[in-house]
């Protein structure tokens, strides 16, 4: 039994067979936990993002086993329509509109229509996410796709909240006050920084860090502000910047001038969504912010950690059988 982001509960008597991942994040998180097989559509956006996690699902695309034509957008709506009643169409698909499961990532104002006309055409799982502002709630995220892919919570994930327990621990003794950071990113021709809602900021938090742009009384989840002044009022700030800036040389150059010598740290792309691959973000801000005590790779799960998890995971699957056995037993009895 699971939810959605919006709370709609589904049952399912075991590992789905095929899902289809409309977001970026869905599809990473899909292909990380080792289940990119059971993808037969995916969105446009997933297919042409230029990380390496995604070169095995274009391999798949180039070998028609995955569609990936449009995305939820006006320009791309028909197109991921059609992939999707293609690839449920019981003659030539193999996508089980009773039994597999469509994730997807909708605004209040895009991809709403999509969800109904999935509906309206008989696809019983949708499940949907509008946004998640936390990270914590990424993880959550994740380990909803986990159990409907694979039955149970992938290592993967487990290792996303060993790594924020990594970080806490690590802080318990820190004698100093948190380091002071923000995030910067560039739209509507400036250069705006993180607010309460922003990803990125919340991974700046959950790593440790004091996000000192979060303002309650800003509305948005980014906003405009003067970064000299910004960067001046707080000496050793830390600037975690957006890889669409970090990427480009003459906003780098423009970011520069306006911050002065002010540390910045460039972000990787998929580390800003909502998938396991933004806890190597959150370990890089960590790392950034308090290099005496974090360095290296991200950490991983020693095993016997690992073993212990299983067998407490075993034990539950159990007790949780002997628990159903009971209740039918018990029924039959009276």
């Amino acid at each position: 039994e699971v939810k959605d982001g919006l709370g709609n509960e589904f049952t399912f008597d075991g590992p789905v067979e095929h899902v289809m991942t409309i977001g970026k994040g869905i599809t990473a998180t899909v292909i990380d936990i080792g289940q990119i097989d059971k993808i037969v559509v995916c969105d446009s956006y997933s297919k042409t993002d230029s990380d390496p996690l995604f070169d095995p699902l274009r391999t798949l695309i180039d070998e028609g086993k995955v569609a990936a034509g449009g995305n939820i957008y006006s320009s791309g709506k028909a197109q991921l329509q059609n992939d999707m009643i293609n690839a449920a169409d019981p003659e030539t698909g193999v996508f089980d509109k009773e039994k597999d499961v469509v994730f997807i990532i909708v605004s209040v104002s895009y991809g709403g229509d999509t969800v109904q006309y999935l509906k309206d055409k008989g696809f019983k799982n949708i499940m949907q996410w509008y946004d998640i502002k936390d990270y914590s709630e990424v993880i959550g995220f994740a380990e909803t796709l986990s159990k409907v892919c694979t039955g149970s919570v992938a290592p993967e994930v487990e290792q996303m909240s060993y790594v924020q327990d990594k970080i806490s621990d690590g802080l318990a003794s820190l004698e100093t006050e948190r380091t002071k950071a923000f995030y910067v990113t560039y739209s509507g021709n400036a250069f705006k920084v993180g607010n309460t809602g922003s990803l990125a900021t919340s991974m700046i938090v959950s790593a440790g860090g004091d996000a000192i742009t979060i303002d309650p009384s800003k509305s948005g989840t980014t906003y405009e502000t003067n970064l000299t002044e910004l960067v001046g009022n707080n000496p050793g700030v830390i600037i975690f910047v957006d890889s669409k800036v970090a990427n480009d040389v003459s906003q780098m150059e423009n970011l520069r001038k306006n911050v002065g010598d002010a540390q910045l740290v460039p972000l990787q792309a998929i580390w800003n969504n909502y998938c396991i691959q933004s806890m190597n973000g959150v370990w890089t801000m960590a790392c950034a912010m308090y290099p005496d005590i974090f360095e290296g790779d991200v950490p991983t799960i020693p095993s016997e950690e690992s073993d212990t998890l299983l067998y407490v995971g075993a034990v539950v699957v159990v007790v949780a059988i002997i628990a159903v056995i009971a209740v039918l037993f018990m029924r039959k009895s009276a």
